[in-house]
């Protein structure tokens, strides 16, 4: 587990060349992304529409959110962001926020103890 963490210092050309072939970039990111978020923390990258953070073990953040989509009547599906093939390791979740979406979930995340920050990439 060392190696995987060592190579996920900054999302680099040469992290990427260091990796499995078929591994996107994109999926490298991600996992980098999230290896560095704080439970009470979020990330939105505009670029994918996706909301990035790391949840509780008592599932309090994505419990939030599924109330804020059923409360906008938007059925969303939660995805594990893993960092490889060998299996799930389960370093944060991501769900599709659309960006008429964003204001209110950030909002209501906020209101939970969970700062979100916007990110372009």
């Amino acid at each position: 587990m060392r190696q995987v963490y060592r190579k996920f210092r900054h999302p680099a050309a040469t992290d990427i060349g260091n990796l499995k072939p078929g591994v996107s970039r994109d999926r490298i990111f991600e996992s980098w992304l999230v290896t560095r978020l704080a439970g009470d923390q979020a990330i939105y990258r505009t670029r994918n529409q996706s909301l990035y953070f790391c949840d509780p073990a008592s599932g309090q953040t994505s419990h939030l959110l599924e109330q804020v989509f059923r409360g906008m009547d938007a059925a969303r599906v939660f995805e594990r962001v893993r960092i490889d093939d060998l299996g799930y390791f389960l370093v944060g979740l991501k769900v599709s926020v659309t960006p008429d979406e964003i204001p209110v979930v950030v909002a209501a995340l906020r209101l939970g103890g969970v700062e979100v920050e916007s990110l372009d990439l």
